[in-house]
């Protein structure tokens, strides 16, 4: 665009001189012409001068340079429900990829983790900030998405990006959705006499599960999960 901004001015220029009314000599002044010519100096036109700067500074307008990265609040959904796998990757892992260029380019960031008690780290350089995103780990029974956001707009007042697998909460700036549509249920996590079932759905779920040849009924809260403990230290389960 900035090639336009000589041409647009040599345009102005020649258009507004050309609009000037012509001189028309009357008789009898020609002596008191002859003698202003010879004492006139040039003078700048204020009112073309106007119009040259408002014609530049239209070009430049029309350049639209990118504006540079603003500082932001990343929220990050800590459920159960985003240690579901889509293909080969959980969905945190399909968070941290596509929030991570986001973090490392803010200037200032404040990222927090959304589980059932937020956590926060910064405010700092969103470079910073790279590794605790990247160890960050799935697993709360529910996410306050609410606090969490209340959180980092404590700390840092700057637009709020909230990455989650579920409907995008109200009032946020940016929102970064991850996971299928339909509702999951399924078993998130297994250890010696532990169980755990996720639910990725917005509403409360009842996860028949077979656990150690004994058929159980649990009720996974919405977007959370249910833990079954007590269990012999070896055991099989499966969804039924």
């Amino acid at each position: 665009m900035l090639w336009l901004l000589l041409p647009v001015l040599l345009l102005v220029y020649l258009l507004y001189r050309t609009r000037r009314p012509k001189v028309r000599p009357w008789a009898g002044v020609w002596l008191w012409q002859k003698g202003r010519r010879r004492r006139f100096r040039p003078r700048l036109d204020p009112r073309l001068l106007l119009l040259l700067l408002a014609a530049a500074l239209m070009v430049l307008a029309l350049e639209d340079p990118p504006l540079g990265p603003s500082p932001r609040v990343f929220v990050v959904d800590a459920s159960a429900s985003m240690a579901a796998r889509e293909g080969a990757r959980t969905r945190l892992d399909l968070v941290k990829e596509r929030l991570l260029p986001l973090l490392e380019r803010a200037p200032e960031a404040v990222l927090v983790r959304a589980g059932e008690t937020p956590q926060a780290f910064g405010p700092a350089p969103g470079v910073a900030l790279r590794g605790r995103l990247l160890e960050m780990e799935a697993g709360d029974r529910e996410a306050d998405l609410e606090a969490a956001i209340a959180l980092g707009r404590r700390l840092l007042r700057a637009p709020v990006v909230v990455a989650t697998d579920g409907p995008a909460p109200p009032g946020v700036e940016g929102y970064l959705g991850v996971g299928t549509p339909q509702e999951n249920l399924g078993i998130v996590a297994v250890a010696q006499g532990f169980l755990a079932l996720g639910n990725s759905a917005s509403r409360s779920l009842t996860a028949r599960v077979e656990v150690a040849g004994k058929v159980r009924e649990v009720r996974v809260p919405p977007r959370g999960f249910a833990r079954l403990e007590g269990l012999p230290p070896s055991f099989s389960a499966r969804l039924l």
